[in-house]
């Protein structure tokens, strides 16, 4: 089981929609929706993001985005349902690990901070591979350190299309986490395998109780 962490396991919107504002304020200049800006980029990555608004010069961008969302203090929380689902398949032991754009230590430091760290045999990070979701390199490395051969056995949790597509381009079943997304309807529109409306849906699954999306 791979898993997304922004807007699926965590509740990181709160900051990074503070952290979105103050990089575009800098680095672009003008007022934001910042939420609508989030939405618009379909799950990509926040260097894409930066390409996007300002070209060469997306350093730049990413690197004032960094300092605002980790100079700041960050209270973080797992979605309700989160720790409850990773517990009861820990418990399984089911194999899991997190598929992530944000940067790798970004994403263990809060993991720690919640205390989920140790639900996860790998945590994969946009640093940690040369293209980034929805390429299925991601997803390959992650399983490449689970020791595990991508199949459809293997499901990618996400809130995004990037995270479908991601499983499909890997070969892997596509579960759409709609409990923290910010579009629901474009997420449904990439054509999940699996439409979960809680954490605790994807621990169903594994036990046949989820009906396959239609």
């Amino acid at each position: 089981m791979l898993w997304d962490l922004d807007d699926t396991v965590l509740n990181t919107l709160p900051v990074r929609t503070v952290a979105l504002t103050r990089a575009y304020e800098s680095c672009v200049g003008g007022s934001i929706d910042a939420e609508a800006l989030w939405r618009s980029h379909r799950g990509g990555t926040l260097e894409d993001l930066g390409k996007r608004l300002l070209g060469s010069d997306y350093l730049r961008f990413v690197s004032t985005y960094h300092d605002a969302y980790y100079g700041s203090h960050r209270e973080i929380r797992p979605f309700d349902g989160v720790v409850e689902a990773l517990a009861a398949l820990h418990d399984a032991g089911v194999p899991m690990a997190i598929v992530t754009s944000k940067i790798s230590w970004g994403a263990i430091e809060e993991l720690q901070q919640t205390g989920l760290l140790e639900y996860f045999a790998a945590i994969v990070g946009f640093d940690d591979t040369d293209r980034n979701k929805p390429d299925p390199e991601p997803i390959f490395e992650a399983l490449d350190r689970l020791l595990i051969d991508p199949s459809e056995a293997v499901y990618m949790v996400g809130d995004s299309p990037a995270d479908v597509f991601a499983a499909k381009n890997a070969g892997c079943t596509s579960v759409a986490a709609t409990w923290g997304t910010l579009d629901e309807e474009l997420l449904r529109d990439a054509f999940p395998a699996v439409v979960a409306r809680s954490p605790l849906d994807v621990v169903a699954l594994l036990r046949g109780k989820l009906v396959v999306a239609k």
